[in-house]
């Protein structure tokens, strides 16, 4: 059976916790139509529409709740969240703290769910979740018999990323690991433990990115790059060897091995793939966070439509290096950015056009094409490969890391929403960071949150 993830943007749980929680000590309720997205192991509920009934139409009390489920869900919706491949979730808050589901809530669930699930004839999944006054969610699936799985992540996201894992590591705690927690505690240790991250692109910056995911304990890594080491790769592959060039070693098999000497405990998913592989798109979907390290807007764009229907956080690292040809240097930036659902993503930025992806994706798929469509002047030209310099790689990468960790962890003094965007300049040696103060372009805007459900997501993957 697939785990399940029940995600949600900052937004959706703010609205839901004040209305949950309006601040006279009793409980209340609300129902989640989630749209889903399914992954190789795990499918997640995506939230997408919450359902409230004004509280004087409940029977509430300190430690109960009942509600008239038919006025939140008529026939008429029921048929219409059917038709959509939604599912249902409902969620009641406990203001007395306890962070378990009570007998009270089990004995209403074998009731309700039997026939929720009944609704449905594909065996989607439904479920039920708690919320507690700190806003922390837990969240169990319900099947047809009132049988009861527990949710391996409840997820948060937006500027800052909230995660509740009902799955810790097993693993015994160790000087490695006591080294760690000193600086972030063992919270947020157990949390990076429980997480599973896909790094997208394993040369110059995310081969740097796995080193640093790997040494600070995630649980387990997707790697996905569909290139092999080259001997020119050897001046900024991370932990790449002559050997691995002149064997022609796929780049995720090079960093795999490398990861696995470390003995950190780590679990690695290799993928020898391009972005638009349906085999990515669901090893993708299973991830709690993305780190996109290509150098081609085809890839950001892939990626940026991927997390923004399945609600992943993302950060983009990027590059940027201009050689006078005279061995000299007129520009040499590190980039980070950071995406989440709900705020300006790499295209609204113009990190890349879609121009650019146009181009990118016709000289790949027909070369012939592009040569005659760039002739007469209706592609982009796709430019050539950039000059490598390995500290302004790390200066990116380090950039990423550092604000994935503030995001889970929270230890800047200014909020996480400033740091948008980060950019050191070599040249000019100065660093400045920006504001997401934006929303979604409108190509993707009205894809947010869409699961399976999104055209764009369909739309990129390649088919043979």
């Amino acid at each position: 059976m697939k785990a399940t993830a029940l995600v949600m943007t900052e937004r959706h749980h703010a609205s839901l916790r004040s209305y949950l929680f309006p601040g006279d000590g009793l409980e209340a309720a609300a129902i989640l139509v989630c749209n889903r997205g399914t992954g190789r192991r795990s499918q997640r509920l995506l939230v997408a529409e919450q359902l409230h009934l004004p509280h004087d139409r409940s029977s509430r009390q300190q430690r109960r709740v009942t509600w008239p489920f038919s006025d939140h869900l008529p026939p008429e919706r029921i048929t219409q969240i059917d038709r959509n491949g939604q599912s249902i979730v409902t969620i009641h808050s406990h203001p007395n703290g306890q962070a378990a589901f009570s007998a009270v809530d089990d004995e209403n669930d074998r009731m309700l769910f039997p026939s929720v699930c009944n609704w449905f004839d594909d065996g989607r999944v439904n479920g039920s979740a708690i919320m507690l006054a700190d806003g922390r969610i837990v969240g169990r699936t319900v099947d047809d018999q009132g049988r009861f799985v527990a949710m391996e992540t409840v997820a948060v996201i937006g500027d800052d990323i909230r995660l509740w894992k009902s799955r810790r590591s097993a693993q015994e705690s160790s000087a490695f690991d006591n080294k760690l927690a000193q600086t972030f505690g063992s919270g947020t240790l157990a949390l990076l433990r429980a997480m599973r991250v896909g790094v997208v692109g394993c040369s110059g910056t995310g081969s740097i990115v796995v080193e640093l995911l790997a040494r600070n304990g995630v649980g387990e890594l997707v790697l996905v790059d569909g290139d092999v080491v080259e001997e020119k790769n050897l001046n900024r592959i991370v932990n790449a060897s002559r050997e691995d060039a002149l064997q022609r070693r796929p780049k995720v098999a090079a960093l795999k091995k490398a990861v696995e000497r470390m003995g950190t405990g780590c679990r690695l998913n290799c993928l020898q793939a391009q972005t638009d592989s349906a085999e990515v798109l669901a090893a993708l979907v299973d991830c709690d966070v993305i780190f996109g390290c290509v150098d081609t807007a085809f890839g950001r764009y892939h990626l940026e439509c991927l997390a923004s229907a399945h609600l992943i956080p993302y950060f983009d690292v990027g590059v940027y290096l201009e050689a006078d040809g005279q061995g000299g240097i007129q520009a040499a930036d590190a980039v980070s950015h950071y995406v989440h659902p709900e705020g300006a993503g790499l295209l609204a930025r113009a990190a890349y056009t879609m121009e650019q992806v146009a181009a990118e994706n016709a000289r790949r798929h027909d070369p012939a094409h592009y040569r005659r469509q760039r002739i007469a002047g209706y592609l982009a030209a796709v430019g050539e490969e950039q000059p490598a310099v390995m500290s302004v790689n790390m200066q990116a990468a380090c950039m990423a890391f550092n604000d994935f960790l503030a995001r889970i962890h929270a230890y800047r003094f200014d909020a996480n929403r400033d740091f948008a965007t980060q950019r050191f300049s070599l040249v000019h040696g100065c660093y400045e960071n920006n504001t997401d103060d934006a929303c979604p372009h409108p190509l993707l805007k009205p894809h947010v949150g869409t699961g399976d459900r999104s055209v764009l997501v369909r739309n990129n993957v390649h088919r043979d």
